[in-house]
């Protein structure tokens, strides 16, 4: 009677082990199967072509960051526009001289005896804009012509005492800040700015257009302001 006490007491020992050795497996099969699926779902979705919210957000931000830099280079080249028509109204009104005339007075100055055809050169220049600027100069008593005593085919620029009075009064010329900073760069720094604006040239098709190494809007042998009628200068300063 004792005996079979005990075993009655071992049978359920033993089926309680298998009972919880059958849902640990279970459970570990659960786990495997869950993991398979995850795995299955991941491997879809690296297979699937991108074209949903991720795909079209990114497409978005790079829109913009494009629309970013093109502001950025527009707002630069305005920049440059305006800081050159600006220099060039500043020069009108505190010396009554346009940037092209300042520096063909600066040129005779430091060359003294001057032919027209040296100021050409030397101010990169045609020699016909260049007399054009000297008849308007020579109106106003700062410059003066005469033929050379050597050579009568040659005819020399001079300052007048009025035309070295402008000078020294005059603000310095926008380019020749440009050409003192530019000249501080290293060698690779100056070709990558000649070859940026070079293209910049040829994105907005100016390659072909004839221009002169000199900072100014306009005309260059245009009258300033100072030697237009009342009426037309008040409309210059307008526009």
């Amino acid at each position: 009677m004792q005996f079979d006490q005990e075993v009655t007491r071992s049978h359920p020992q033993e089926d309680g082990g298998d009972t919880r050795s059958r849902e640990r497996d279970t459970r570990l099969r659960e786990r495997k199967s869950a993991q398979e699926t995850a795995r299955q779902t991941i491997d879809k979705r690296r297979a699937t072509p991108k074209v949903g919210r991720t795909q079209l957000s990114r497409r978005d931000l790079q829109s913009l960051l494009l629309m970013d830099k093109i502001e950025e280079v527009l707002i630069t080249l305005r920049r440059l526009i305006r800081a050159t028509d600006l220099h060039s109204k500043q020069l009108v009104k505190t010396a009554g001289l346009t940037a092209p005339q300042l520096l063909l007075l600066q040129a005779i100055r430091e060359k003294g005896q001057v032919t027209i055809g040296a100021l050409a050169k030397e101010i990169s220049l045609s020699q016909a804009t260049v007399t054009t600027i000297l008849d308007r100069l020579e109106k106003r008593g700062l410059v003066y012509r005469e033929r050379s005593s050597e050579d009568k085919r040659k005819v020399h620029a001079y300052l007048t005492d009025k035309g070295v009075e402008i000078l020294r009064d005059a603000p310095t010329p926008l380019q020749e800040h440009f050409v003192r900073q530019f000249r501080d760069l290293r060698d690779w720094e100056q070709s990558m700015i000649i070859s940026s604006l070079q293209r910049v040239a040829l994105m907005m098709d100016a390659e072909h257009i004839d221009a002169s190494p000199v900072l100014d809007v306009g005309d260059l042998d245009r009258k300033d302001s100072r030697q237009l009628p009342p009426g037309e200068a008040e409309e210059k300063e307008e526009d």
